[in-house]
């Protein structure tokens, strides 16, 4: 594909290495008398058990200047004579100590519950706050709180955590990504996900990060939260925070590992041998097990090893984590190394504080088409692997083109990926004043894609049938550079405390690929590894030979600010503005402006209440979306057919490949949060509800266009609005708090209704998703329609068989033909009316369990598993599906009706683990810890599919969430033994 590298007039050439140096030269410049400071230490405990206190906080009040204890109860803060410290923690009275002439200080904290539902430093972009102070929607959870066991991504550890944030990956294919929604659909033309920052690094991916390494994460769940982050914070903001060493003289090893068992917890119900006989099949004389064949029972080990040590002027951290991963679809996994090293170092008498992270991550992975499974679900049962059951006969196949050997899939594919992810970032913070600080960070990140794929000559299955094999290589690179710097004031003027927030940010991202394809290869020995050894073709022929390259840039420049009021922690004022523009937007609307204002009253602190805590907020911002694209607003070019001219040569043909549009910009997400934060009966029983609305307006999306006068057929534009309502609800109960049993508990509810306004200005309704070839085919069962919800589906309805077996479908407008325009009605919604979690944390004495529930309810899902393969006239060509509703009397063929839309409400057992703490009173054992976990260990639905978790899209298709596609992957269920150690 031909592109124009001329990029836009938002523009900033800066050599790299300037970028990287400019950050210390400009503080290392400075020159400043600084209040003479020393360093304390001491060591925080409970009083009641004499126990250290982990993660308890320890600020210099008035100052944006703190730590926190380690392990062992241990801190060490630089400070003056005339300073006081502020000790607090979870569950505990604070203490104030004047520091005076005093080198150590120990603090022995009591338990008061009025703390419990306060979170004392809350991260909500470019910066920390007291939780108390926070006017937007934002949640926390760390490492107390996340899920436990097989954990093999860090979407994984917040599921059913945060009200309103929906993380789904039907099936268990360990491949796979989460689709992870925060507040229901915010755009169906861009980015639904949320934008992940990982340790002040904007766009990371959270599958580049171990789950061992992180402390905690952050959501920034509403607009007036997110708007910081200008035109990537409509979908949300998620925050996360790796590990620190906290303390000095406090080397620590830690060793953290477990094995996993996995297996299929649900296939697709088809007909025993017997049963397909008596259904009409033919018999072959063989007993075959397609499912066995193709799936296993996945075995995963994990290691993790940290090591990290305090100093006086700084610390460190550095881990390795490797994890082997096995699938449960035969052939599928991957192993993954990890290496994160964390290093901070203060200088110039503590006013310099320079921050060095590095991170690797190397993943190597096996992929096998899902088709396997789902061929295995309809292979004749009696039929053998083999033709005559001989391997030197090659492999059965049916006498039809809708389905294949699914062993010979696993057998004859080789797909392997290497993806691999280098970062690095400094950051270097200065404190001009007791009250301003500046810092300059610089971020460069590396991604690398390689996947590499052979379809053996042996199998017919998919393109490779009668091309004697056909090999694929694929290369890919991603580059996101990032350099920022900011300046951030605080300082109290009586009872009101002042901060300030001022930022300027440029970042740019590089992105290259290359494929090459062959086939018809002399021998399968090699695989992909000698493409050209392929026979292929050099006449024109582009189905047997051929190879694509790209490149491509875009770049974001920002400004930005934040100012926050809080007057006596009882009335609290936040507003701010990001001023951004970006390479993807066209020459007449580079810039947009996004900004947010919240604010919130302490009702708890104004009046007399029977609350402990009582705090509305309110808050209102205008986040945005970017194209996913980076060149639509340009006319740009693409490889088009070859031509044999003159009887002698091929020319390669262009085509057109956009139109331009100078006036494409971004989405605009403008939403509105109410919340309340509350904690009553002496904060046992505390949480929040929040009440949002929000419209999204210029969604981006192509719209269909004449030729001529135009070049291309689509031309990408900002036409579509959508408008979205919802409530959540976040409940946590202290019940017990006693020295040798503690009991919490929370529960998360939350709804979402995404409502259609407007589509394209022409289109009032139209149908989503393909129930699929070859019955099937052009039968879209979603629809979508201008002031309707979305994810509606549609089908017509079943009433019964009739006395020969037939269908009766109801004729709604009578005309005697059934179609799916006419005829169809809704008959259930593809997105949930609500979700529910229910989580627990108990521990007695040294033992310890924590256990999630989860739960969406009101959905419905499309069985096409079902729709296709349930008729006993399946027999003919394949195994029949025999779910609970299997009609035996049915004598026609595959059809689309309301019988194959099922009620998919579910709530499972998401994850469970028992742990016991051994008391090894040894100098050297810090901890010792051993642990069993389960996950998915029972699923309550009624739904007949392998797996009734939402699925909020359909092959990317935002607008048509609800479709169970018969490549799905068995859901699975996990049992696993772990142990940690601290040295």
């Amino acid at each position: 594909m031909l592109k124009n590298k001329q990029l836009s007039t938002v523009k900033l050439r800066v050599p790299k290495m300037f970028r990287m140096l400019a950050v210390f030269t400009f503080f290392l410049g400075l020159q400043m008398q600084a209040q003479e400071t020393k360093t304390v230490s001491g060591t925080v405990t409970d009083e009641a058990t004499g126990t250290p206190i982990p993660g308890a906080n320890v600020i210099v009040k008035g100052k944006s200047i703190g730590a926190v204890t380690d392990f062992d109860g241990i801190y060490s803060i630089e400070v003056s004579d005339q300073d006081v410290l502020v000790f607090s923690y979870v569950g505990f009275k604070p203490q104030e100590i004047q520091v005076g002439s005093q080198t150590t200080i120990d603090v022995s904290l009591t338990e008061d519950f009025t703390q419990l539902d306060e979170v004392t430093i809350t991260g909500i972009g470019y910066g920390t706050v007291e939780r108390r102070e926070i006017t937007s929607a934002v949640a926390s959870v760390d490492t107390k709180d996340f899920n436990t066991g097989n954990i093999n991504n860090p979407a994984e550890l917040l599921q059913g955590k945060v009200a309103g944030l929906s993380i789904a990956r039907p099936g268990g294919d360990p491949n796979a990504g989460f689709n992870i929604r925060l507040r229901g659909l915010s755009t169906f033309g861009a980015n639904s996900q949320p934008l992940v920052v990982i340790d002040g690094v904007l766009g990371g991916s959270l599958q580049s990060i171990d789950p061992n390494d992180i402390e905690s994460i952050e959501v920034l769940k509403d607009g007036s939260a997110a708007a910081i982050y200008g035109t990537r914070g409509a979908s949300g903001v998620i925050l996360v925070t790796t590990k620190k060493t906290r303390g000095v003289d406090n080397a620590r090893v830690e060793y953290n590992t477990y094995l996993a068992m996995e297996s299929v917890a649900k296939f697709v119900e088809n007909s025993t041998p017997q049963q397909y006989i008596e259904a009409g099949g033919i018999d072959n004389g063989y007993e075959t097990d397609w499912l066995d064949l193709v799936t296993r029972t996945g075995v995963t080990n994990v290691h993790n090893l940290a090591v990290s040590n305090g100093m006086k002027s700084g610390n460190y951290r550095a881990s390795v984590n490797y994890r082997d991963v096995e699938g449960v679809a035969l052939g599928s996994g991957f192993n993954q190394f990890n290496m994160r090293f964390n290093l901070v170092q203060r200088a110039m008498n503590d006013k310099l504080t320079l921050t060095i992270n590095g991170a690797l991550t190397k993943r190597k992975a096996k992929f096998v088409p899902y088709e396997a499974q789902r061929f295995a679900i309809i292979a004749d049962p009696t039929a053998p692997i083999y033709n005559d059951n001989d391997p030197a006969n090659g492999y059965w196949e049916p006498n039809t083109p809708e389905y294949h050997n699914p062993y010979a899939i696993t057998q004859e594919t080789t797909d392997d990926g290497i993806f691999t992810t280098l970062l690095g970032t400094i950051k270097a913070d200065y404190k001009l004043t007791d009250n301003l600080n500046v810092a300059g960070f610089y971020s460069l990140q590396h991604e690398s894609d390689q996947r590499s794929q052979y379809f053996g000559s042996l199998m017919r299955f998919a393109s490779a049938s009668g091309q004697g094999g056909r090999a694929t290589k694929f290369a890919e690179d991603r580059e996101n550079e990032l350099f920022e710097l900011t300046a951030n004031y605080e300082k109290y003027f009586g009872d009101l405390k002042f901060s300030l927030l001022g930022g300027y940010s440029w970042q740019e991202f590089t992105y290259t690929n290359f494929d090459a394809f062959n086939t018809n290869f002399i021998t399968d020995d090699l695989y992909y590894n000698a493409l050209e050894l392929g026979l292929g073709t050099a006449t024109g022929n582009d189905a047997l030979m051929g190879m694509n390259s790209q490149k491509e840039e875009s770049r974001l420049i920002s400004f930005f600010g934040r100012v926050m009021l809080n007057w006596d922690d009882k009335y609290f004022v936040s507003a701010s503005l990001r001023r951004e523009g970006s390479s993807k937007f066209g020459d007449n609307e580079k810039w947009g402006n996004f900004y947010a204002v919240s604010g919130g009253l302490d009702i708890a602190e104004v009046l007399d209440t029977p609350f402990s805590t009582l705090k509305l907020r309110a808050g209102y911002g205008v986040t945005g979306n970017l194209p996913t694209q980076n060149y639509e607003y340009r006319t740009r070019l693409s490889r088009g057919n070859r031509v044999f001219f003159n009887n002698s040569r091929y020319l390669q043909g262009v085509n057109f490949a956009s139109n331009p549009n100078p006036d494409l910009k971004w989405e605009e997400k403008a939403e509105t949060n109410i919340g309340l934060d509350f904690g009553a009966l002496n904060s046992r029983l505390y949480g929040s509800i929040d009440w949002y609305t929000r419209n999204t307006t210029d969604v981006l999306q192509p719209i269909a266009v004449s030729v001529p006068p135009n070049f291309f057929d689509t031309t990408l534009r900002n036409i579509g609005e959508l408008k979205t309502t919802g409530l959540e609800i976040a409940l946590n109960a202290a019940l017990v708090q006693k020295n040798e049993l503690n009991y919490t508990t929370g529960i998360t509810f939350s709804t979402f209704n995404t409502e259609l306004v407007t589509l394209n200005g022409e289109t009032e309704k139209t149908f989503r998703g393909n129930l699929g070839p070859p019955g099937l085919n052009g039968i879209s069962p979603i629809k979508l329609e201008e002031g309707e919800p979305i994810g509606e589906i549609v089908a017509p309805i079943f009433e019964g068989l009739a006395e020969d077996g037939s269908r009766i479908i109801t004729d709604q407008n009578g005309d005697g033909v059934i179609t799916q325009e006419d005829d169809a009605v809704v008959v259930g919604n593809g997105l949930p009316d609500f979700e529910l979690a229910w989580s627990n944390n108990l521990r007695y004495k040294n033992f310890d369990l924590s256990a999630t529930f989860r739960g969406a309810f009101g959905h419905s899902l499309v069985n096409i598993n079902r729709a296709y393969y349930e008729s006993p006239r399946a027999s003919n060509n394949y195994n029949p599906v025999r779910t609970k509703y299997y009609l035996p009397e049915l004598t026609q063929g595959e059809n689309w009706n309301s019988y194959y839309v099922e009620k998919a409400d579910f709530f499972k057992l998401d994850n469970i683990t028992l742990g016991y703490n051994f008391n090894l009173k040894s100098d050297t054992i810090k901890e010792f810890r051993v642990y069993a976990s389960g996950q998915n260990l029972f699923v309550i639905s009624g739904y007949t599919g392998v797996d009734p978790e939402v699925h909020y899209d359909w092959f990317g298709d935002q607008l048509a969430p609800g479709i169970d596609d018969r490549t799905s992957y068995f859901r699975t269920r996990t049992v696993s033994l772990g142990l940690n150690v601290t040295f």
